[in-house]
């Protein structure tokens, strides 16, 4: 694991008492939280170690009763386990219970709760972009991440969410958990780029939630009229591999403002980490730690 120069001259030191935490899902080879996780444990000194272990969906209940059995002190978890896990727990947080999906565990003694650091990591990923809830959201996708989006999003207070999916009854799904969530209006539109226009010229930010522009597979940017989209808007990103996504990369030519994918992978993991360990998180330490291990 590649540390941050500041941190060249710290050392592991492990012992008996090191706690342990790790990412479970299928596959992990290629997750970037240990490196971010263990930046932070260096830095602010706690003693713990963070792992990646590759576990199948229908190793689900099996992974919990083991997190118990060798007092794991918490998981990150992704795909497949967000919605897999969550019967085998104690506890869920109020998010995580309401979109019935969890990719944070905690371990207090035997204990396991669920949270969801998505929610928390997409409205704090826009803190240096938005005072409050942008006043009208484009939503492309209807998948676990977009989920967590759209649930923040109407919690916050957004007052109108327009949904868009390759599948239209996971929208209209997603439309139904959120009406009784506050008093946003939800608007589903079918995936068809023409229909999106009005909606778009009138956005104050646009989410790519779906797998569209990873590892160059197809791309968002195809599908939308610049012109049509509000200039004011933010283009917001959550593809983070490749770095400078072809979203990304045309909406800067077209002079929008843009939210790089790496910001709601980071800022979960702060939420995560503050979970955990109860202090602050270093946020520049494992924004550093994230952006190497893309390079």
């Amino acid at each position: 694991m590649e540390l941050p120069d500041e941190l060249d001259n710290n050392k592991f030191k492990i012992s008996g008492h090191t706690r342990l935490y790790a990412v479970i899902g299928d596959p992990v080879s290629h997750s970037l939280s240990p490196g971010i996780m263990n930046s932070a444990f260096v830095k602010t000194g706690v003693d713990a170690v963070y792992v990646a272990l590759s576990v199948r969906e229908a190793e689900a209940e099996q992974a919990m009763q083991m997190i118990r059995l060798f007092g794991l002190a918490g998981v990150n978890v992704t795909m497949p386990l967000k919605q897999a896990i969550v019967p085998y727990l104690d506890h869920l947080s109020p998010m995580a219970a309401k979109m019935g999906t969890a990719n944070c565990v905690v371990n207090r003694q035997g204990i396991l709760t669920g949270h969801n650091t998505d929610c928390t990591g997409f409205r704090l990923s826009l803190g240096e972009y938005f005072k409050s809830a942008p006043a009208k959201v484009f939503l492309l996708g209807a998948g676990g991440a977009a989920r967590a989006i759209a649930y923040e999003l109407v919690r916050w207070g957004c007052e109108k969410l327009v949904v868009t999916n390759r599948s239209r009854d996971k929208a209209e799904n997603l439309a139904r958990i959120l009406q009784a969530e506050g008093n946003c209006k939800i608007a589903i539109l079918p995936w068809n780029p023409p229909d999106w226009a009005e909606e778009l010229a009138e956005t104050d930010l646009v989410v790519n939630a779906t797998s569209l522009g990873m590892d160059g597979n197809g791309s968002v940017a195809e599908l939308l009229r610049w012109d049509h989209i509000c200039r004011q808007a933010y283009i917001y990103e959550t593809v983070y591999n490749p770095l400078e996504t072809d979203l990304l990369q045309k909406a800067r030519k077209n002079q929008f403002r843009t939210i790089m994918g790496t910001e709601l992978l980071l800022w979960q993991a702060v939420a995560g980490f503050e979970i955990w360990t109860g202090i602050e998180a270093p946020v520049d330490v494992m924004r550093q730690s994230l952006l190497s291990g893309l390079m």
